[in-house]
């Protein structure tokens, strides 16, 4: 990744829109001058803000950059132009800040967000999809795009002369191996869980043998063992064991004798029960067979008198047909009757309803002659109105008109009197029909009369043809029908109650007489008269279940002590098993654990010995700048063990002196020295970090600070290593603010610092 185009706006100590181009001096060194606080190092910050939405500094926060000169109007935002893999691509990113509103008053919040563009086509937006996919374009994330493009000279001044501690947090934030130290802590703890399970595998062991009740000789001398011998123990368990089934195999045999004499006990009381069951129902038999034939006598006596009655229902049959044959004629009469009541009064209302039509359609027709005459009589006045002169007479001819017809205002027109013919005709049409539809009753009534008349329905009440004379014929009708109604019901009672009494006592003969004949034939005798008593051989039952109930008991307490000592033995040998293979994994965990946590021949615990080989690494890429820069004479060393034999950390630094062929502490060397060896192992930590990110190019380093403690040679022995460094294709900035730079350095990005802000200058 090579930066071509920075744009800060409103951002940290830059009031409005400041520009880097990078363009001019892509490849070699370059410095980044000005003022202490003028904003030299906010340029690194705006690249690793656009980036991955992240500042480089300690103390800044991302949610601070905003320019505390800028304007309302004027927005805070990053813009980043670069060039990758032979690709441009494009970031505008804002960070979230408060501004004052454009109007009104009050803070107003714009939220953070960002735009990731290749040449002008969009590809991401939001700022976190932003930074992600940024992550996966150059293959680094926040931490390692840094070490590698920023070379801060305080913290690799610290680094140097850190103690061995001190150096292993500060590699361990920088190659994240922290995993290692939890992979140490994962051995230790798996080393104690194994342990606590071995812990609980001898309670387990413990609580079982203390289940076991065994009875034989020195059984409590083996308990009483702080080492316990189970295998002597198991031993006597199943000796026991042994013992115990012989135990119950002869409790067995036993209680099978005592079980065949119970059950012949049981059979003979079975056998004398029946035989005591067979007289008492035979006496009861013979009971029972004496009272059901008093009873069918009974019976037989009741059913002939019942017979009688019963030959008289014919005769009362025919009399209820012929009620209710009466009954059925004076429904048809009644009937007949009310349908002709309802006929005469709806010929009354016909014969009404015509009337009033009739009366109608005269009006009507009167009305309608007057208005048709007088229409008739108007007619030369009719024509006379429509007369112009000059205009010919559709009469005569004549164009003058010297007496035309004068017409009366109120004559109706020739409409009016269609309207007046059409309201006569419906009117007319509606009487007759009322007519006709007056006669048919008419009709219908006097058929209805014939039919009464030959009902001989009073003919004295009903001699004429009375609405009044209907209404009193109908009420007497209703009397007659309900008296024979309930004669009807009296005579239907009768017949069903002496044919329900007559077929029961049938019913109930036959059954008494069956059962008498049925009890008669299957009425057997036993073979003993006299009953068995039962007590004795109860009492002989009583005492077998007694002593079976016993054996039982006995024989279920050695069956639950046999079981419990192959269940608990089984538990047993599987529980000794999985102790013998936990004790046999704890060995081989704790020998790794041991050996991660710093037990081994180089005393080093296993993070350290990985930040011990990262560290070799850096050294021996540090050592190649640090002799270019010291003519051969200094070279840095990591301590192959601590001085500190309790310390488990190998980070402690030395620098061999080439001058004297000795090794001395690099607290030793003087301030430029210690400049020209920070430089060097940063780096050599830059390489290292790119080579273990994959081979990943970073084509730009900003090196900030640190020269001032220089001399003249060594100033140009690290411009010289920095310069050999770029080698034509890498961007270096130095940001400082060394007047000699200024003088050595061709390009520079000089920043103005004014109590209005800062402003950026680029000079070639």
């Amino acid at each position: 990744m090579k930066p071509l185009v920075l744009t800060l706006s409103g951002w940290g100590p830059y009031k409005g829109v400041e520009e880097v181009d990078f363009s001019s001096f892509s490849e070699g060194l370059f410095l980044v001058t000005g003022a202490t606080g003028s904003g030299k190092t906010t340029i690194f910050d705006g690249i690793t803000f656009a980036l991955y939405g992240e500042v480089s500094g300690r103390i800044r926060e991302k949610d601070s950059l905003r320019s505390d000169f800028a304007r309302p109007e004027t927005v805070t935002y990053v813009k980043l132009e670069f060039l990758h893999k032979g690709k441009k691509y494009r970031i505008i990113r804002n960070p979230r800040y408060d501004r004052p509103k454009l109007r009104g008053e009050g803070i107003t919040t714009e939220a953070e967000s960002g735009e990731l563009y290749e040449e002008d086509q969009l590809l991401v937006v939001g700022s976190s999809q932003v930074s992600q996919a940024v992550k996966e374009l150059l293959g680094l994330d926040y931490h390692q795009f840094r070490q590698i493009s920023m070379i801060a000279q305080g913290e690799f001044q610290q680094l140097l002369v850190a103690s061995s501690k001190e150096r292993t947090q500060i590699f361990r934030d920088i190659f994240q191996t922290r995993l290692y130290d939890v992979m140490t802590g994962l051995f230790v703890s798996r080393t104690k869980q194994i342990a606590a399970r071995v812990e609980e595998k001898k309670h387990r062991v413990e609580e079982i043998t203390g289940t076991f009740q065994v009875d034989m000789e020195g059984w409590q001398e083996l308990l009483s063992k702080k080492n316990r011998n189970y295998k002597a123990i198991m031993a006597m368990v199943e000796e026991e064991a042994q013992e115990l089934k012989t135990c119950k195999e002869q409790l067995e045999e036993c209680m099978e004798g005592k079980e065949k004499e119970y059950k012949t006990g049981l059979w003979q009381m079975e056998q004398w029960k029946q035989l005591n069951q067979q007289i008492a129902q035979y006496e009861k038999d013979c009971l029972r067979l004496k009272e059901w034939t008093q009873e069918k006598e009974h019976l037989a006596v009741q059913k002939k008198e019942l017979k009688a009655q019963y030959d008289q229902v014919p005769s009362l049959t025919k009399v209820l047909d012929e009620t209710r044959e009466g009954l059925r004629r004076l429904g048809e009469q009644m009937e007949r009757l009310e349908r002709w009541m309802d006929c005469k009064q709806k010929l009354e209302q016909k014969q009404q309803e015509y009337l009033k039509l009739d009366e109608k359609a005269k009006q009507r027709k009167q009305e309608y002659e007057y208005q048709d005459d007088c229409y008739r009589k108007a007619a030369a006045g009719i024509l006379a109105r429509d007369l112009k002169p000059g205009l010919p007479c559709p009469v005569c001819g004549s164009v003058t008109h010297p007496a035309p017809s004068i017409v009366n205002q109120d004559l109706p027109d020739e409409k009016r009197i269609k309207q007046l013919k059409q309201m006569y005709e419906t009117a007319w049409q509606e009487a007759s029909k009322a007519q006709t539809q007056a006669a048919a009753l008419v009709g219908t009534l006097e058929t209805l009369w014939q039919q009464l008349k030959e009902q001989q329905i009073q003919k004295k009440q009903m001699s004429e043809l009375s609405f009044e004379a209907g209404q009193e014929e109908i009420k007497r009708l209703k009397r007659e029908q309900e008296d024979t109604s309930a004669k009807a019901k009296e005579l239907e009672k009768e017949i069903q109650r002496i044919t329900s009494q007559y077929q029961e006592s049938q019913i109930q003969y036959e059954k008494v007489k069956a059962a008498c004949q049925q009890m008669a034939s299957s009425l057997k005798a036993p073979k003993e008269k006299e009953r068995k008593n039962l007590t004795e051989l109860t009492e002989v039952l009583s005492a077998l279940e007694q002593e079976r109930r016993r054996l039982s008991k006995e024989k279920e307490q050695i069956a639950g002590r046999l079981m419990n000592h192959k269940k608990s033995l089984s538990i047993l040998k599987k529980h000794l098993q999985e102790k013998e293979e936990l004790e046999r994994e704890y060995g081989v965990v704790r020998e790794i654990e041991r050996a991660a946590s710093g037990y081994n021949n180089r005393n080093l615990i296993f993070e350290q010995y990985v930040l011990s080989v990262y560290f070799d690494d850096i050294l021996y890429a540090a050592n190649q700048r640090l002799r270019a820069m010291t003519g051969d004479r200094y070279e840095l060393h990591r301590l192959p063990q601590s001085k500190d034999k309790r310390s488990k950390e190998g980070m402690e630094l030395e620098v061999l002196d080439q001058y004297t062929g000795k090794k001395r502490s690099v607290r030793t060397l003087s301030g430029g020295e210690s400049f020209k060896a920070a430089l060097a192992l940063a780096l050599g930590t830059s390489d290292v970090v790119q080579s273990y990110a994959g081979g990943i190019q970073v084509e730009t380093l900003f090196v900030d600070e640190g020269f001032g403690s220089l001399d003249t040679e060594s100033l140009n022995q690290a411009i010289g290593i920095l310069t050999a460094l770029s080698g034509g294709r890498r961007m270096i900035g130095i940001i400082s603010h060394v007047e000699e730079l200024k003088e050595r350095l061709e390009h520079q990005i000089v920043i103005e610092k004014t109590n209005q802000g800062s402003w950026i200058h680029i000079n070639h």
